[in-house]
Formats: structure tokens, C-alpha cells, sequence
């Protein structure tokens, strides 16, 4: 693991690997709030057009999404599945406003490693509940609007 948030963050939003992700961001919260990681970034940010997602996940268009009803396994399946999706996006939005904001107080930087935090916690109780529905992160397609939304800024 590297000495440096920037580098670090950037580390989270690319993994591509549900469990790697959370790994990464758990250690990286720890890293920081233990005072292990610095601020001194030896390159500028890079702009992110996509982040790591789950080889099996399928990105469409949202309306190409099935409607579901919540009264069918399935339909509480796309639900968490979907609300999962988002948590994911999240935890690399959260990383990502570290990776790409520099020189920022470092009050900034302890915000946003507790929403990363939190939102990788989210993820974590959603995806422990799909799973109880017999499906994974990745299972069902989804679509990319949050992100998208970030390359635009």
C-alpha cells in the first residue's frame, strides 16, 4: 500500500473486485485515520472516464431497466441490486472527490474519507442482503447516470 491518500483513493476507485474494493477502502480509511497516508501528491490527478466496475456487471441505458415488483424474490432482488449499484458508486465518488481535489484543507480530506467510509459500510449491508436472495453485485444489469454525471464536471 502506498504512503499517499491521492494515490490511495485512486487505488479504490479502480478496483474492479466487489471484496477488493471494500478491502481497499476500509484500509484506506484506517491508513488515514491512523496518520499513515500523506497529502503530497507527485502528480496531478488524472480524469477517471470509468471506474472499476465488476467484470459481470452489464451497464445499459436506464430505460432498458426492468420494471420488478417488490412482492417477487426477483423484484426485491433488482431493488437491492440497484440500491447496491448506487452505494458502489458512492464509495468511488467519495474517492473520487480526494483523487481529484488537491491542495484543499486537510479537514476536507477527513469529510470524505468518512463518507467513503460510510458508503462502503452501505454497500457492504446491501450486498449482504442480496446475497441472502442467492445474487451478487453484478448479477443484474445497471445503468452508469452517477458517473457519467461526475466525468461531466
Amino acid at each position: 500500500m502506498t504512503n499517499n491518500l491521492f494515490e490511495a483513493a485512486y487505488s479504490c476507485i479502480m478496483a474492479t473486485d466487489s471484496s477488493e474494493k471494500v478491502q481497499l477502502s476500509q484500509t484506506t480509511v484506517q491508513a488515514w485515520q491512523t496518520n499513515q497516508l500523506n497529502l503530497s501528491a507527485s502528480k496531478a490527478p488524472v480524469p477517471i472516464l470509468s471506474p472499476g466496475l465488476p467484470p459481470s456487471l452489464c451497464l445499459v441505458s436506464p430505460r432498458e431497466l426492468p420494471r420488478r415488483t417488490l412482492s417477487t424474490p426477483m423484484g426485491q432482488a433488482a431493488l437491492l441490486h440497484a440500491l447496491a449499484h448506487i452505494e458502489f458508486n458512492a464509495i468511488n465518488l467519495a474517492w473520487d472527490a480526494i483523487y481529484r481535489f488537491r491542495d484543499l484543507p486537510k479537514a476536507f480530506y477527513d469529510d470524505w474519507v468518512k463518507v467513503a467510509d460510510e458508503e462502503t459500510t452501505h454497500f457492504v449491508l446491501l450486498h449482504e442482503q442480496l446475497q441472502q436472495l442467492a445474487y451478487v453485485y453484478g448479477d443484474l444489469n445497471a445503468h452508469n447516470g452517477l458517473w457519467e454525471m461526475a466525468v461531466k464536471t
